[in-house]
């Protein structure tokens, strides 16, 4: 959502709250009111016959059984705090939009001119060949979680600056794709990562297949780089 949308949304939440706080608290009003008795009926003729109702028993008895009873007091305190319950949870949705939209990650594009790309640390190829072996051992839903945070560790040890809004594998994403390295190598070992960890699914040795590809092709690239910088 841009951030005229969230503004759009945060001012409607806003609105919203202050209704139901304002019909939480205001006095409640009944909405069918019973008739004035104090406004005098026309009379009514006698009839000579006893054994007919007169028509004034039957209006009186009528009146009663239509008359609102009020409404319950246990009822008018269950609507308030069902409505101050509702303001309260908006409430906290319109901080939480607030707080996300301040702590949004501000990522430099790396087309900015003033972007300097730093040289690749050591750390990330130190353990290339154990990261290898990692993703050969094993089952392949543990070996892919294995090599995948072994990566994640050796992201961590370069001592890059890490957003407090990203997760460890955006940041990995993040730093590795600052390079000139295949991005749609690095997003399928990520993708491969996550559904090893978050799926219930079996994965079977052509997922594994995948990753060693993914894995190598993000090495050999890595590499590259070092060896293009040395050269300059």
């Amino acid at each position: 959502m841009s951030r005229r949308g969230v503004l759009v949304a945060v001012a409607c939440g806003i609105v919203v709250m202050a209704a139901l706080v304002v019909a939480a608290v205001a006095r409640p009003v009944a909405l069918l009111s019973r008739p004035d008795v104090s406004i005098p009926l026309p009379p009514v003729p006698s009839i000579a016959t006893s054994s007919r109702p007169t028509p004034t028993s039957t209006s009186t008895a009528t009146q009663s059984e239509i008359a609102p009873s009020d409404p319950s007091p246990f009822l008018i305190a269950l609507v308030q705090i069902v409505l101050v319950l509702t303001a309260v949870i908006v409430m906290a949705v319109l901080i939480r939009i607030l707080v996300a939209l301040w702590r949004r990650p501000r990522i430099t594009l790396h087309e900015d001119p003033s972007f300097e790309i730093p040289d690749v640390p050591v750390e990330l190829l130190r353990s290339a060949d154990q990261r290898v072996e990692l993703l050969r051992t094993g089952a392949p839903r543990n070996a892919i979680v294995a090599a995948w945070l072994d990566l994640e560790t050796a992201v961590a040890a370069t001592g890059l600056p890490r957003d407090p809004a990203e997760t460890s594998t955006e940041f990995t994403e993040r730093v590795i794709g600052t390079w000139d390295i295949d991005r749609l190598r690095l997003g399928d070992l990520a993708a491969l990562y996550r559904e090893a960890r978050f799926s219930v699914h079996e994965l079977d040795e052509s997922h594994r297949e995948r990753a060693l590809r993914d894995l190598e092709t993000l090495h050999a690239d890595l590499a590259r780089v070092v060896t293009v910088g040395g050269a300059r």
